[in-house]
């Protein structure tokens, strides 16, 4: 899940709507800095560029938990 804080201040936030026959959908909103959510939407956002600064660490952390993870699974 990201949220992303968008330059003007408003937040992309995830949204999952179902519709009448079933269907699940999976998108974005943003919110206003003055809607009721922002608060606590807020403490979960980074910038593009911080989300591309930090993608390269978050892979690397995944790979290691990945690796962990598959070891388990063969012993």
């Amino acid at each position: 899940m990201r949220v992303t804080k968008l330059p003007g201040g408003a937040l992309r936030v995830p949204t999952t709507t179902t519709l009448a026959d079933g269907v699940t959908l999976d998108g974005t909103r943003d919110i206003a800095p003055g809607d009721p959510e922002y608060a606590s939407w807020l403490p979960l956002a980074r910038s593009e560029e911080e989300q591309l600064r930090q993608e390269p660490a978050e892979r690397a952390s995944d790979r290691e938990i990945l690796a962990r993870w598959r070891t388990r699974q063969s012993a």
